[in-house]
């Protein structure tokens, strides 16, 4: 059993948590390297560039990234899918709240990892009480929500 497995009969969090990863890694690098006619910096027109950020800043982002996905999905998630049915809705709607107030630091790649993780458990509560809450649907909508808005600040930064 490795440490982001759930209570037995359910599937790993690799999927999920490898999906938060790659977004969250593609939009901190679209953030720091990809020039958008919508940047304050940059000769306004799509590129690619190093200008602005060194390896440095890159290093950090990443190791934003990593430890946003071993402490919301090795940690939070992995051990509310273990307890006992019900306690998902309430942890769900308060990453997905954290989710979005994460976007003042939308750098971090944060932002969407939290919202992955907010749908995670609020579908797990869903398949567990054996209808869908409001709270639910809540959690999916401030998830799509927060996801686009870390869209939008990395290509306008």
């Amino acid at each position: 059993m490795t440490a982001i497995q759930t209570r037995p009969g359910i599937r790993s969090l690799h999927g999920p948590a490898t999906v938060a990863g790659a977004a969250a890694t593609v939009l901190v690098l679209a953030g720091l390297y990809l020039d958008t006619p919508w940047k304050e910096q940059g000769n306004k027109e799509w590129a690619l560039t190093t200008d602005h950020h060194s390896i440095a800043d890159l290093l950090v982002s990443v190791g934003f990234v990593a430890a946003g996905l071993a402490v919301i999905f090795g940690v939070v998630v992995a051990r509310r899918l273990r307890g006992p049915a019900g306690t998902e809705t309430a942890w769900s709607m308060a990453l997905a709240v954290t989710g979005v107030v994460s976007a003042v630091v939308f750098w971090t790649g944060l932002p969407v990892i939290l919202a992955v993780g907010a749908v995670v458990l609020a579908l797990d509560s869903r398949a567990r009480l054996g209808r869908t809450p409001t709270a639910t649907w809540i959690v999916v909508v401030l998830a799509v929500l927060t996801t686009v808005v870390a869209v939008s600040l990395a290509l306008v930064g």
